[in-house]
């Protein structure tokens, strides 16, 4: 995941409701899911948290997803070891 402008968490719920990816960033993993969860939860009602998938490549993050789907797009979310770049 590659880091884009810096959001608000306002917008970044609009970002989600539009389908597009998201990724909070900080140093805190446990404030960096609370708010992954709490951005797509607010944005889609509901909301599953998976772990980083293996066919994303070694650099990918956790995440939260619609559940159900649609629509399409993750919250993503930085751990200790695992960075946006």
């Amino acid at each position: 995941m590659v880091k884009g402008e810096s959001l608000n968490q306002a917008e970044a719920e609009a970002r989600r409701r539009l389908g597009t990816d998201v990724v909070v960033c900080g140093p805190s993993l446990a404030a960096n899911r609370k708010l992954a969860g709490t951005i797509e939860t607010t944005a889609n009602g509901s909301a599953k948290r998976c772990p980083p998938h293996d066919s994303a490549g070694p650099h990918a993050l956790p995440h939260y997803q619609p559940d159900p789907r649609p629509p399409e797009g993750h919250t993503f979310y930085e751990t200790e070891h695992r960075k946006a770049r």
